[in-house]
């Protein structure tokens, strides 16, 4: 199999096929490819010709036009291109503070549900306060038939700087399926 793919070039196979079209596999040194050969009918030199440079018109097409028109895309105008030297580089991330934030979320998340008695359903919010950690949870305070009219409650859970919880609070509570209150 490796000295099949050796012998081939990148020109078309020659012969023509039932349907009266050129061969599309790549043909070998002698101009046909592994499933044709001389007992075939071809193409002739002219269609060669033409096809040829019907290829070749096409490269050329292909790179005068610009590959943002290709993919049917508008070019950016001169406001909405960055300029790779304006991008700060040197921001630094401080890695404890995010391992302290994920150390908050999981504990949150393994103790809101028993802590409020009711099934947790996600953190939307955590930050840090003076004292500690601040989370914002909800949990389901009712199941309904279509779930885009469960009750939700938020509840602020406020934890130590060990993410130990040290008390929680209801903040409000709405349907599901109501965005008006966040609009």
């Amino acid at each position: 199999m490796a000295e099949a793919d050796t012998h081939q070039s990148t020109d078309q196979c020659k012969a023509l096929t039932d349907d009266g079209e050129r061969c599309s596999r790549p043909a070998r040194d002698d101009g046909f490819c592994y499933q044709h050969d001389e007992s075939d009918q071809t193409v002739s030199d002219s269609q060669t010709a033409e096809a040829e440079q019907d290829e070749q018109d096409e490269q050329e097409h292909s790179e005068q036009e610009p590959e943002s028109q290709e993919l049917g895309t508008v070019d950016m105008t001169a406001d909405e291109k960055t300029d790779p030297d304006d991008v700060d580089v040197d921001v630094e991330t401080d890695h404890d503070e995010i391992a302290g934030v994920l150390a908050v979320r999981r504990t949150v998340e393994s103790t809101a549900g028993e802590l409020i008695g009711r099934e947790f359903d996600a953190v939307s919010e955590i930050a840090p306060t003076d004292d500690g950690w601040r989370a914002v949870v909800e949990v389901v305070e009712r199941r309904a038939v279509p779930d885009t009219q469960d009750i939700v409650g938020r509840y602020e859970i406020e934890l130590n700087e060990d993410a130990t919880v040290h008390g929680y609070r209801r903040l409000d509570r709405y349907r599901r399926g109501d965005t008006a209150t966040f609009e």
